[in-house]
């Protein structure tokens, strides 16, 4: 159990709170509190949960500590506890699943690959979208890319999430960049190993730490799974980029009929090849990079 005192005032906050799966928020009366003051009880209800909710203790013990101020404290600890919702909402107790491991390890290849060699840090943290669940994972201006992987020898599918995943409206450009990986078992990177390594960046950049860090967040990534991630690790196998126009087969909202949506579907890669383009065109189109502005 994790206690917090607050003002009475300030309880309204958790009583707004959705409820979580593995751990219960209560109001808690001591014979020896104060009129104004009560206390906020966190407690685990569910012992598989155990080892995420002893996390979660320890990150809201940190954020409150940092905050001397009450009212703001509490805002911290609400605003926390909504993005431990998310977290548990995609890793649950036991962390990422396979799938859901390569599709970050996919977008952190492109942040450090691409992103942050052509912008300034900043700009680049900002760029990734992915984990706050934006149409695409990356959008910097009027451009966006979405990262797709996969462990498929052959007959290479995409899978699309929505009718607005791939829809260029708005947009100056719309790229899709597709790692095709091959896992090892040894000798290849992690999904530990290249948040370290971008983790080593920033600080040399002095870039945005903390930025970075909730957006690993809110992808369902904490350092406590850490040890369930270092097997299997992944190879290239090929990078395709690809430019999504009006003749790209795909389904976007305006072709749909009244009444339809949420539409989830797959592309086959080998009929793209026409709309494939170099690294180096890829690279061509972001000669915003030097701009000083983001959306």
């Amino acid at each position: 159990m994790l206690l917090v005192r607050v003002d009475k005032r300030e309880f309204n906050q958790f009583d707004q709170l959705p409820e979580f799966q593995g751990f219960d928020i209560s109001l808690l009366k001591f014979p020896d509190e104060t009129p104004e003051n009560i206390m906020v009880g966190f407690s685990l209800n569910d012992t598989s949960y155990s080892e995420i909710f002893s996390a979660l203790c320890e990150d809201l013990v940190c954020i409150a500590c940092k905050e001397i101020n009450q009212k703001k404290m509490v805002q911290y600890i609400k605003e926390r506890l909504l993005l431990w919702k998310q977290f548990l909402n995609i890793a649950g107790s036991h962390g990422l699943s396979p799938e859901s491991q390569r599709g970050l390890y996919g977008e952190l290849r492109f942040l450090r690959d691409v992103m942050i060699p052509n912008t300034e840090i900043a700009k680049a943290i900002s760029s990734w979208r992915g984990p706050s669940k934006a149409n695409q994972d990356f959008q910097i201006s009027d451009i966006s890319i979405e990262v797709k992987t996969s462990i498929a020898k052959q007959h290479q599918t995409i899978h699309v999430a929505n009718e607005q995943q791939l829809d260029d409206d708005g947009l100056k450009s719309l790229f899709i960049y597709f790692l095709s990986l091959r896992e090892k078992p040894e000798h290849a990177e992690t999904l530990p190993g290249i948040i370290d390594e971008i983790r080593k960046i920033i600080e040399l950049k002095n870039g945005p730490a903390y930025e970075f860090e909730t957006q690993l967040f809110k992808a369902g990534y904490i350092d406590k799974h850490r040890t369930k991630y270092l097997k299997p690790g992944y190879h290239d196998r090929e990078i395709q980029i690809f430019r999504v126009d009006e003749d790209f087969p795909r389904i976007i909202e305006r072709d749909l009929k009244a009444g339809v949506g949420d539409v989830k579907y797959s592309i086959d890669l080998s009929i793209c090849r026409k709309f494939r383009v170099s690294e180096e065109d890829f690279i061509s189109e972001f000669e915003w990079v030097n701009n000083d502005y983001i959306q």
